[in-house]
């Protein structure tokens, strides 16, 4: 039997060279390794052992070793929570029989390594090298994802029929309260959820052709069954029956210095600060028309007032986000008809700025930078050498200040061409309005009424479904850089502010449905790391104009940013 040894403390691997073609460098360490033969099946088997750098062993009591690979064809995972035997937990040794679907591809796995559970917790060992030889005499498995213990449920299906004396309705019946109780014991790990979503689909199509040769149903019988079971799996991918709640990282504000002669004003900061938030820092960059190449940026001087009084209350200042806007016009340029006469030149002018951003951010303790907001026209993909450029600029001088770009709409649903700036950023930005109802605001709606709107608006816009596209491309974490509505009872339907009475009374109520309906939103995708509430000035400002007044938006963004729900 080979013997593994982790020192988890200070293993050191060579990093991964080209993260396209994924494969782990082995040339020069003396790290664990271990070859197989394909088809073999539990008598393969390896002794691990765990330690601390000192060489003493790591008290493995309580947890449960996990084996995850990803195969050398790219396409199928391992994830074995089944065949690990403890042999002496107090020293740091188990022991795992590798099952027979670990070796259905002959090759070197991409990645494989343990990880260990404890209370919903785990600490992974550095990946190892897993090489597979070739069985040309005979051909077993066919290859597919292994995940444990979904596998195991599955396969009682056929013994749950036998225990029905052929009774399908009380099997299925049966089985499908043992996935409901499977699911809620992985409501821990969204990641295991989301393989498992795509597992049960699959099998479903397995069992439906199954059914139809063996004639155990009906097919309209099975298609009411199925329907049933799928709208069961919706419900669990958009997590709602699962009591998870995504905890941000980063929970901001925005306020925004339009010009050198107005700035944001205390009762803003206070405000701000009152609900728990951080400060988003919005600055208008400004331009003479929409074909201007030469934007013009804020004296520092005015910056650095704004900042300093955010300190002198305790405010904190989490992102740096500069806006184009056209001179005097406060934010209501639209970016997306921004067409610089000079592209070259307004690319060299913009990199100028981001650095002189750069400095404002690393010199003031601000740990992100958003280098651009919806100019569609500039991230066309034939700009996005341009974009890397400002990326690898900004990196090479401070390679801790994290960089985003806040795409509206109109970028991230081309996901093929706007879309692709993702790739060039450290969080995905996305700025994101959903309509939450056609019309105005009624007294009465609910949060759960309304925060689906998040999924399918009325407009029919899904933004979950691209966020979690976003994710899974690109592997990064989203930033929400704007969201929030007007206080009035056309906000919940309307984001334009010309679509509202200037002389209509504010209606916070409203505003603070649409925050509620948000905030729960995000709260169930654990892709999102951050969220920036727009705006504290109007159109969009949750603060009276009786500043000693608390709104019920402000309430609410309270209760989730100090509060601790989100």
């Amino acid at each position: 039997m080979e013997v593994m040894t982790f020192n988890i403390d200070k293993d050191r691997r060579n990093l991964v060279d080209d993260k396209q073609n994924f494969s782990i460098d082995f040339h020069d360490s003396k790290y664990n390794w271990l070859q197989a033969r394909q088809y073999e099946e539990s008598m393969r088997q390896v002794e691990v052992h765990v330690v601390h750098g000192d060489g003493s062993p790591v008290d493995l009591t309580g947890m449960n070793p996990i084996f995850e690979g990803w195969l050398p064809e790219g396409l199928y995972r391992i994830i074995d929570a089944k065949h690990s035997v403890m042999i002496d937990a107090q020293n740091g040794i188990f022991r795992f029989d590798f099952p027979a679907p670990a070796f259905q591809v002959a090759g070197s796995y991409k990645q494989a390594f343990f990880r260990l559970m404890k209370d919903g917790k785990s600490v992974t060992t550095l990946e190892f090298s897993l090489d597979v030889m070739a069985d040309k005499v005979i051909s077993g498995l066919v290859p597919s994802d292994y995940i444990t213990p979904f596998e195991d449920l599955y396969f009682k299906l056929k013994d749950y029929i036998d225990k029905a004396n052929g009774d399908f309705d009380a099997a299925m019946a049966q089985w499908k309260k043992d996935v409901a109780n499977l699911i809620t014991e992985l409501n821990a790990d969204v990641s295991g959820i989301n393989l498992t979503i795509t597992e049960i689909k699959t099998q479903l199509s397995a069992l439906e052709d199954k059914i139809k040769a063996d004639g155990l149903l009906t097919l309209a019988d099975f298609n009411i069954l199925k329907d049933e079971l799928l709208n069961r799996m919706d419900a669990v991918e958009h997590q709602d029956i699962l009591n998870f709640r995504n905890k941000l990282k980063y929970k901001t504000i925005s306020a925004t210095i339009y010009s050198d002669s107005e700035s944001i004003s205390g009762d803003q900061l206070n405000h701000i600060k009152a609900t728990g938030a951080d400060l988003a820092l919005i600055t208008m960059v400004t331009v003479d028309d929409a074909n201007d190449s030469s934007p013009t940026d804020i004296s520092v001087t005015t910056f650095n007032d704004v900042i300093k009084r955010a300190k002198d209350i305790g405010l904190n200042i989490t992102m740096l986000k500069p806006h184009l806007g056209i001179a005097g016009q406060h934010d209501s340029f639209s970016r997306k008809d921004y067409l610089p006469d000079d592209p070259d030149g307004f690319f060299e002018n913009w990199k100028d700025l981001m650095i002189h951003y750069a400095d404002l951010a690393k010199n003031n303790g601000v740990p992100i930078l958003c280098v651009g907001c919806e100019m569609f026209n500039q991230t066309d993909v034939k700009y996005l050498t341009k974009w890397q450029d400002i990326y690898n600029t900004i990196k090479a001088k401070y390679p801790d200040l994290l960089i985003t770009y806040a795409m509206s709409q109109y970028e991230f649903f081309e996901f093929e061409n706007q879309g692709q700036i993702a790739s060039v950023v450290d969080y995905i930005g996305m700025n994101i309005y959903p309509s939450y109802i056609a019309s105005e605001y009624k007294s009465g709606l609910k949060v759960s009424e309304l925060k689906g709107a998040w999924w399918n608006d009325w407009n029919g816009n899904q933004f979950m479904e691209q966020l979690d596209e976003y994710y899974d491309e690109y592997q990064k974490p989203i930033f929400v850089t704007e969201t929030g509505l007007m206080p009035y009872k056309d906000g919940l339907a309307h984001l334009i502010s010309s679509y509202i009475d200037s002389n209509e009374k504010e209606n916070y109520d409203a505003q603070a449905i649409g925050y509620k309906a948000a905030l729960e939103a995000i709260a169930k995708d654990s892709h999102v790391i951050g969220v920036s509430i727009w705006h504290a000035s109007k159109p969009f400002s949750f603060i009276s104009e009786d500043v000693s007044t608390v709104t019920p938006s402000e309430k609410v963004l309270t209760q989730y940013f100090k509060g601790g729900k989100i």
